[in-house]
């Protein structure tokens, strides 16, 4: 392989030697597992011929991040052995019979990033997240190609309704203690990669909500951060607040989604409320929405 760049948007925090460490590591672990495969080092993939698949290194990259070097071999080997359950035989085999199915099919929100190779079955969400219809492989998430899903004969909205509806039985979230945030924020957190599928049916999980909604945002996939929306100054502090600690999380992972904020309200579709790019935060909310909050900031 090259010599890799200095800079790698999949894995920011490394200098070139502690990159080219992980990589070479990933290499002889996927060549001693699987034999011919191919590092792509500017996406932060490795595509594995014998089973015509592509894994993602970003998400393994901050595990590795958070864990002594020393480790980072078993890490990585872990890591990739799954690529056995989602080798393309298996899968349609495991894919091809929707009754047997229902019971593992999720939602997970999604970003762009892993939506990359395939024909996604997802429902667009602002700021280039999706809702996006899985199935949960022993603790893995499987995005599920649409050519699965044409020889199923249901309608693609009972699906993602199942689906929901095991995400949010299926998978519980639970409120988090938070010393950095302000006190009206929340966090909420599960064990599984589909937690972010709860904000499609957020009211079950923050009833006392009013009708504003919240300001929420998905920095990974196990985390869900919220701020109740206040037509005041405090909101616009705390939110920003919230923001920034949302970005963090987001570039430590693991299992990164989005630093983009959303608009949730009881009973309405998602909206966006910021995007973050990691130098500057720009409003999105709509514009009767970002007017009242521009005069409850000269209020207070």
């Amino acid at each position: 392989m090259s010599a890799p760049p200095v800079f790698c948007a999949w894995a920011p925090w490394w200098a070139a030697d502690e990159l080219r460490s992980f990589l070479d590591q990933v290499q002889s672990v996927v060549e001693a597992r699987f034999g011919q495969h191919a590092i792509d080092e500017a996406k932060g993939t490795v595509a594995v011929q014998e089973m015509d698949c592509v894994l993602g290194l970003s998400n393994l990259a901050q595990t590795c991040r958070a864990a002594d070097p020393e480790d980072w071999r078993l890490i990585i080997y872990s890591h990739v052995a799954r690529l056995d359950d989602f080798s393309p035989d298996l899968l349609a085999r495991r894919l091809a019979d929707y009754e047997k199915l229902q019971p593992d099919l999720r939602v997970r929100i999604v970003g762009q990033q892993h939506l990359s190779g395939i024909d996604a079955v997802c429902d667009p969400l602002p700021l280039g997240l999706s809702a996006c219809l899985c199935v949960s492989l022993d603790g893995a998430s499987c995005p599920i190609d649409r050519s699965y899903f044409s020889d199923w004969g249901v309608e693609r909205g009972e699906a993602m309704a199942v689906a929901l509806a095991n995400t949010v039985s299926g998978e519980p979230i639970a409120e988090a203690e938070e010393s950095e945030l302000p006190s009206s924020c929340r966090t909420f957190s599960g064990d599984s990669l589909f937690a972010t599928g709860h904000l499609l049916d957020f009211a079950r999980t923050v009833p006392e909500i009013g009708p504003q909604g919240a300001v929420v945002t998905a920095p990974a996939a196990h985390t869900v951060m919220v701020c109740p929306v206040e037509i005041s100054e405090q909101f616009v502090d705390a939110s920003s607040t919230m923001l920034a600690a949302g970005y963090i999380r987001f570039l430590a992972g693991p299992n990164s989604v989005s630093p983009n904020a959303l608009w949730w309200r009881p009973g309405l579709p998602l909206e966006g409320f910021a995007r973050m790019d990691g130098q500057s935060l720009e409003l999105v909310a709509p514009e009767p929405l970002r007017s009242q909050l521009r005069e409850g900031g000269r209020r207070g």
